[in-house]
């Protein structure tokens, strides 16, 4: 007879040696830290010898325990890879989804959207985390990863979703006391709310047919987050760059107002869905990039509802 450890009890020993804490694997696996310290007395007791050798201040692998988590670590990775290959044999998307997007896209747009989604596949759970760090997919083991990026070059599979389109606006207040910006120049006497990947060399750019434009500017406030950045033009603090996706509802409500509608940023962004080219078998997965690609369709909901407030939007 096999003497096996059960398939739960090594999955806890890998939380516990890629986390290095009792604690912190007990959160991942939604247990308790006594359930997870059990787990692996006996599995130790089990196997008759100590795998993870335990102080008050830290959590070692002995020389057996690396020995089984490189053994563990393929088992787990071929399980995976076995469940995705079985579940191609449903036709329809179901269990778990792991998602992750950028923080401002997830708040805007992405809560709609798996509103809609969970409506068509309501046998899907859903659990989504916002971060703007690029993650890495097998580290992290997300299904899929929706990125607002310019760049091409990636490691893994992806599908285009939409173009990204940043706009500058500002508020109808601040515009009433600072004055009216009828050209890219005018904003050197303005205040700038910058968000600095939208600047080339510390300048704005502007884009109106085969004309671009670069002006210089100097942030009274500078971030990384367009949400916050939207607060900032909400309350009449500046003019800024925004995406529509972000800024859509303001601009529709009154509350911002598009300052030069006629140009664009020359900056472009995209948004993609990324994924591993082997799980795109997984009909929850190839399911949900599907129906986003038809949810967003040829032009997004955000920018199809600014068309009338953005010409440039009208040649799309």
């Amino acid at each position: 007879m096999r003497n096996l450890a059960s398939l739960s009890q090594l999955m806890v020993f890998a939380r516990i040696a890629e986390t290095g804490s009792l604690s912190a694997a007990a959160r991942e696996l939604n247990v308790t830290p006594s359930a997870v310290s059990k787990s692996l007395t006996q599995l130790e007791e089990r196997l008759g010898i100590l795998l993870i050798r335990r102080t008050t201040r830290s959590m070692m692998l002995t020389e057996g325990g690396r020995a089984l988590m490189q053994h563990t670590a393929t088992i787990l990775d071929s399980l995976d890879e076995a469940l995705n290959e079985t579940s191609q044999f449903r036709s329809y998307p179901a269990g778990p989804l792991l998602l992750t997007s950028s923080v401002a896209f997830g708040c805007a747009q992405l809560s709609s959207i798996l509103g809609r989604f969970i409506e068509a596949s309501p046998q899907v759970q859903v659990n989504i985390s916002l971060d703007d760090r690029c993650v890495d997919l097998a580290e992290e083991n997300y299904d899929v990863a929706l990125r607002i990026t310019a760049s091409t070059v990636w490691s893994h599979a992806s599908r285009k979703l939409a173009p990204i389109h940043w706009v500058y606006c500002a508020a109808p207040g601040y515009l009433e006391r600072h004055g009216r910006i009828e050209s890219p120049d005018d904003l050197a006497s303005h205040r700038c709310l910058v968000y600095p990947a939208m600047t080339l060399d510390g300048a704005w750019t502007f884009q109106r047919g085969n004309e671009v434009r670069h002006v210089k500017v100097e942030g009274c406030m500078i971030s990384n987050s367009s949400l916050a950045l939207l607060a900032a033009t909400r309350e009449q603090h500046g003019v800024a760059c925004l995406p529509t996706y972000v800024v859509a509802n303001n601009i529709l409500s009154g509350d911002l107002e598009v300052v030069l509608p006629d140009y664009r940023s020359a900056i472009t962004h995209t948004l993609y869905a990324m994924y591993f080219r082997s799980k795109y078998t997984n009909p929850t997965i190839r399911g949900f990039i599907d129906f986003i690609v038809d949810d967003l369709g040829s032009i997004p909901p955000w920018d199809a509802a600014l068309r009338a407030h953005l010409p440039f939007l009208v040649d799309e």
